[in-house]
C-alpha cells in the first residue's frame, strides 16, 4: 500500500477514535470535532513519524530536481572563493547581473 494512503488512513483513524470518545464523554458535537482534529494532530505527530518521513521520502523522489541552478552556482562561488588565499574576482550575484541591465535612464525618473 501507498506510504500516503497508509499516512491518511491512519490520521482519520486517529481524528475518528478520538471524536468518539468525546462524543461519548458527552461534548457538543463541534468542541468534540475541535477536540478531535487537535488530539489528531499531536497523537499523529508524535506516534506515526515513521510514516511521515516515508511519506515526504516518497515525494522528495518524484519531484524532479535540476541538476543545479544559478543560486546554488553563486553560492558555491562564493564559498569558494572565500575558502581560496589566492584573490580571486568576486562572484557576481544576479543582483549585480540585473544592476549592469538596468537602463540608466530610469534613475533619472
Amino acid at each position: 500500500m501507498k506510504a500516503w494512503l497508509v499516512y491518511t488512513l491512519a490520521r482519520l483513524g486517529i481524528f475518528a477514535a478520538a471524536l468518539a470518545v468525546l462524543l461519548v464523554i458527552g461534548l457538543r458535537w463541534y468542541w468534540a470535532a475541535i477536540g478531535a482534529a487537535l488530539i489528531g494532530l499531536l497523537v499523529s505527530y508524535i506516534a506515526l513519524p515513521g510514516l511521515r518521513s516515508r511519506v515526504t521520502a516518497n515525494m522528495a523522489a518524484r519531484r524532479g530536481r535540476p541538476a543545479h541552478d544559478a543560486d546554488s552556482d553563486f553560492e558555491d562561488d562564493f564559498v569558494d572563493a572565500a575558502d581560496s588565499d589566492a584573490p580571486a574576482a568576486r562572484p557576481v550575484s544576479d543582483a549585480d547581473r540585473h544592476a549592469v541591465r538596468r537602463d540608466p535612464e530610469d534613475d533619472q525618473r
